[in-house]
């Protein structure tokens, strides 16, 4: 079976039974996967709708496609949210969204540690890879995104159930810990939580988790621990 297309079109434009890509999808439609007349593709609004269409009409500018059938999916039933402390590389943010997209990540929070060196700082372009991220794996709904001065604004913003990745504190396997279907991670920066982030942290009710005995970089621990709840959560 030929490998079919999938491009991104927000929730209000995406009105069948004719729907225009929008510029950015268009180019990439006509000027890098080269779409003709009469393929067929998949068009999803991160929302949770997925349409089977077929191009209708190519030019250098504009990609429209007729819209044959749609679906809709529910919210996950697992929501991960990463309270990630802001990261000191860029690459190192477009990597953990990029692959955290991938793995499920429903929600990310970012905060300034107190290993942060600088303030995390919102850009159009996390969700230009999370949709990215979305065309490759198949993903129906995008990730969101916020940002929060520091960790006790997170916690005070974001109420849920709290996991804390860390080695301090006596933490306990994922299949230890008291797992629900909505959870949040806490994450700290290349140079970890501070006590003080620790000791609130906790006292916000947090579990100390452990993800065994590697030591992953910062980028890469928010996604493996996403990774294990939603497959505890799956079995």
């Amino acid at each position: 079976m030929p490998h079919i297309h999938r491009f991104h079109v927000p929730a209000h434009q995406l009105t069948p039974p004719l729907v225009a890509l929008p510029d950015e999808e268009a180019h990439h439609a006509a000027r890098v996967v080269r779409v003709k007349t009469g393929d067929p593709v998949l068009l999803f609004d991160g929302e949770g709708r997925e349409c089977d269409g077929t191009i209708a009409q190519v030019s250098r500018r504009d990609v429209v496609v007729a819209i044959e059938a749609e679906r809709r999916y529910p919210p996950p039933d697992v929501r991960v949210t990463l309270f990630q402390a802001w990261l000191l590389r860029e690459k190192a943010v477009e990597f953990l969204i990029r692959h955290g997209t991938e793995t499920g990540i429903s929600r990310f929070v970012f905060f300034r540690g107190g290993h942060s060196e600088q303030l995390p700082r919102p850009q159009e372009k996390w969700r230009r890879i999370a949709i990215e991220a979305c065309k490759q794996c198949g993903r129906v709904w995008l990730p969101s995104f916020v940002v929060h001065a520091g960790l006790d604004a997170a916690l005070d913003a974001e109420p849920m159930p709290i996991l804390l990745a860390t080695r301090d504190g006596n933490p306990v396997s994922l299949r230890q810990a008291m797992l629900h279907r909505e959870t949040g991670v806490i994450v700290g920066p290349e140079g970890g939580l501070t006590e003080e982030e620790h000791s609130l942290a906790m006292a916000r009710g947090a579990t100390p988790i452990t993800l065994g005995n590697v030591t992953y970089r910062a980028e890469m621990a928010g996604i493996v621990a996403a990774l294990l709840i939603t497959h505890e959560l799956s079995l």
